[in-house]
């Protein structure tokens, strides 16, 4: 089962919104996420936001990232970047079925 968090983000260009996301991507590459995707809303109400997906294999892997990036001070830094320039619109956690 597939645990994925997805946080959207207001604001931001396409490029400081790439360089900030390309800290946290190097962030839970490191302590294990499976993807890590960084999108634009294109269509519907939430049209220009950001969409940050983080993908782990399983509650296991989603702990130990969590616990891992908290004490990375990298994290902090992908952290500070994303808030600098976007604004989190909201979170969530997801888990997926398998089929």
């Amino acid at each position: 089962m597939t645990i994925s968090v997805v946080t959207y983000r207001k604001g931001g260009t396409q490029d400081v919104i790439t360089a900030a996301a390309r800290k946290g991507k190097a962030v839970f590459q490191k302590h294990g996420a499976a993807a890590f995707i960084a999108s634009q809303v294109l269509v519907g109400p939430d049209a220009g936001q950001w969409a940050i997906v983080i993908a782990f294999a399983n509650w296991e892997a989603f702990g130990d990232a969590m616990q891992g990036a908290t004490n990375d001070p990298m994290f902090h830094e992908f952290v500070a970047a994303m808030d600098a320039v976007s604004e989190t619109v909201s979170r969530r956690i997801l888990t997926s079925l398998d089929l």
